[in-house]
């Protein structure tokens, strides 16, 4: 079953975008852990997020995804989560964060996930945190509001008041 599951999986999985491809990522958003659950000490799995972007009929993909999901206790079960909520024949190429928003699929799976449990929800809430932090740094990085022009205008207006 594993092995046939695998073959149709990398038979689907595009090396680039293509038109009418899927984009996907599968992320992992909580690592391994020990931690109190239920009055003992409990080890739980890696979880990953999963979601994917279809095409639209002008070649866009939308903001939202078609799906956003968590999977566990590995990166192989997180991808076989991902294909199952592709539609059957679904070619897809997964992308990283540079591309897709893994805070969005945290996000959507707090607000639609009703079985999340607590210990889940707070380590989804701090990742979706986090990558907007760092979403902020790179975005103080590559973009400014300066304009060498207008500063040499505003300088010259402000040194004839003085």
């Amino acid at each position: 079953m594993t092995e046939d599951w695998l073959r149709e999986a990398r038979a689907r999985l595009l090396a680039r975008p293509e038109p009418g491809g899927w984009i996907g990522i599968v992320v992992k958003a909580i690592d391994a852990r020990e931690h109190e659950l239920a009055g003992a000490r409990a080890h739980t799995p890696p979880h990953y997020l999963v979601g994917a972007w279809a095409p639209g009929p002008d070649g866009l993909y939308p903001r939202l995804p078609e799906f956003a999901a968590i999977a566990s206790p590995d990166g192989a079960r997180a991808l076989r989560e991902l294909f199952a909520h592709l539609p059957a024949g679904a070619r897809i190429h997964l992308a990283d964060e540079r591309v897709a928003d893994a805070a969005l699929l945290a996000e959507m799976v707090l607000v639609c996930d009703r079985n999340l449990e607590d210990w889940q929800r707070e380590a989804l809430e701090r990742f979706a945190l986090d990558r907007r932090a760092a979403l902020r740094v790179e975005i103080a990085q590559r973009y400014t509001d300066r304009e060498g022009g207008f500063e040499r205008f505003r300088d010259r207006l402000l040194d004839g008041d003085r």
